[in-house]
Parts: C-alpha cells; sequence; structure tokens
C-alpha cells in the first residue's frame, strides 16, 4: 500500500505541475478577416494559451479559429493600447509604475483602458506570418508579463508622444469644406516613399465590420487644410512637405495634436471612432505602430476623395 499511495502522490503533483505549466487566458479576440474573399476585419473570442511545457503559444475560438506557434517561431510581439470604443473605455496614459517589473519606458495602462492589442508575426516557411489580438485589461498585465519573460528583446510595448488632445471644430480653418468620397472595395492602392515628401498613412477602423465603408465622414486637417477622408473602415494617404504641423481628426468633435513631419518617412495614424450614434460620430487620433496600421489596411477599403 505505501508504494501505491506514494505512486498515487507523485503521480498526482506531477499532473499539478503540469498544469502549472500552461497559462490560460479567456476573452481574448482574433482580429482576422472575414474570408479570404473578403477584407473585412471581425473579431472571434476565444482562449489564448501559453504552454510552456510544450513550448507553444496556442489559440482557440468559438467560431473555430485556431492558433499553433511554437515560441521558437515567434519572430515579433508589439503590445499596443486601443484607443477605441470596447464596452464604452477610453484608454488613457499613465506611467510604468503602474506595470511593475515590466520592461522599461511608458507603459500604457490604468483603470479607464479597456484592452491591448497584442500583434505577433511568425515564422511560417519563408515568410512571417501576421496575427492580431486583442487581451481584455484584465489579462494585459499578466499577459505583456508572460509574454515578455518568453521573448524578450522580441516585445516591444508601443508608446508615442503624441496624444490627442480636444480641440474646438470652429477653430479649424477649412472646417466648412465638403468633399465627395467614395468607397473602392476592389481597388487596394498603397503609398510610395518620396523622398522630398513626408508620407501620411491613416485608416478609419469601424466599430465593427457591419459599418465598414458606412456611415459619416472623417476628416483628416493638417494645420489649414483636409488632407485626407475616411468612412469606417476605410483608408487614405497623402504626402505633406516637411515641417511641423497641426493633424487634427474631424467628426461630431474634432481630435489631435502637433507634430513634426520629416522628408523621407512615413506616419502612421489611425482615426479612432467612438459611438455617439450606430456608426459612430466622435474621434481620436493616435499615432501608431507601421504593423497595426498596417494590418488594419490589409482589412480596410480605399476612400476615393476630392474636393467639391
Amino acid at each position: 500500500m505505501g508504494r501505491w499511495t506514494a505512486l498515487i502522490s507523485f503521480v498526482f503533483f506531477a499532473t499539478l505541475c503540469m498544469a502549472t505549466d500552461a497559462a490560460t487566458f479567456t476573452h481574448v479576440k482574433i482580429h482576422r478577416h472575414r474570408n479570404p474573399e473578403d477584407r473585412v476585419l471581425v473579431d472571434k473570442v476565444g482562449v489564448l494559451t501559453f504552454d510552456d511545457a510544450g513550448r507553444r503559444l496556442t489559440f482557440k475560438s468559438d467560431a473555430g479559429d485556431t492558433l499553433d506557434v511554437s515560441y521558437d517561431a515567434v519572430a515579433k510581439v508589439i503590445f499596443e493600447v486601443t484607443s477605441h470604443m470596447r464596452g464604452g473605455a477610453l484608454a488613457q496614459v499613465v506611467s510604468a509604475a503602474s506595470f511593475p517589473g515590466l520592461i522599461a519606458g511608458t507603459l500604457i495602462a490604468g483603470q479607464h483602458v479597456h484592452d491591448y492589442w497584442f500583434y505577433l508575426e511568425y515564422k511560417n516557411g519563408d515568410h512571417n506570418e501576421p496575427i492580431l489580438l486583442d487581451v481584455p485589461k484584465d489579462s494585459s498585465e499578466a499577459v505583456i508579463t508572460k509574454a515578455t519573460s518568453l521573448f524578450g528583446s522580441r516585445v516591444t510595448v508601443a508608446e508615442f508622444q503624441e496624444k490627442g488632445e480636444e480641440i474646438k471644430r470652429k477653430e479649424l480653418p477649412d472646417i466648412r469644406s465638403k468633399q465627395i468620397l467614395k468607397v473602392k472595395k476592389v481597388d487596394h492602392p498603397l503609398p510610395e516613399l518620396k523622398p522630398d515628401k513626408a508620407t501620411i498613412v491613416v485608416v478609419c477602423p469601424p466599430l465593427a465590420a457591419r459599418y465598414s465603408g458606412k456611415g459619416r465622414q472623417y476628416k483628416l486637417h493638417a494645420n489649414d487644410h483636409v488632407i485626407a477622408v475616411n468612412r469606417s473602415g476605410t483608408y487614405s494617404f497623402a504626402y505633406l512637405d516637411p515641417g511641423k504641423y497641426h493633424l487634427v481628426s474631424q467628426a461630431d468633435n474634432a481630435n489631435g495634436f502637433e507634430i513634426e513631419l520629416q522628408a523621407g518617412q512615413v506616419y502612421y495614424f489611425l482615426q479612432n471612432t467612438f459611438q455617439s450614434d450606430p456608426q459612430g460620430g466622435r474621434t481620436v487620433l493616435s499615432r501608431n505602430t507601421p504593423e497595426l496600421v498596417l494590418y488594419e489596411l490589409s482589412g480596410s477599403y480605399f476612400a476615393d476623395w476630392k474636393r467639391k
């Protein structure tokens, strides 16, 4: 009996140790194309697991989405706070003291932050495959800590000094201008790099996939003029002379910041939308990483616009 008792105890504790080798997070969303023929991005809720015993990162959704990536295949990880409305929460900025033990630098967190983008690139044959997950605020600190401990220098928590601030719409010199916008669902042009210009890429993510290409206009002002116009779920781009600009996203409100643009550089922005009507209405401008904006762009329609 003593040997059987010892064996049972060994199996129990071994099983317990194996169980602790996996960190599991629920209510995580995968942000992916609706299907191979439809580029619109949709969210599907699932479970994210870090399996240390098998050295694999997995995700499974109720909709059948699966992700199974070896730790060694992970090439890049970027965490970036969301600035759009999810459950009515608006992201705010606080210091790294809110995340003790994490990597140095300013992190974005706080009680009003709802979730983080978790951008992942992993090696898939001869190319890197991008995946975008949405981690709820209750899990964000633990997920960032876990990923940092596993992937080290491959992890970045993105932060930009430009922060959107509210301004009065009537102070925009071009507020009364009118634009015509056609949503191009087939054409998907990309900006070119011009050595004598600063390139602006701006995407307006929809509150939900069903709003893509619909609703009101979201205008991007640069100093005295509108330089880009979007609807929810569209993107556009512009070329500006180098110099200092006040960039402002305008809808029912106006929100923006000052930035100095350099020739030969590309700058990436989101016109984040907030719900004041079923298809949005308020906006916050954010500067974001190329990886996040280009992922959103890949699931957006092109906004072909001109002044009336």
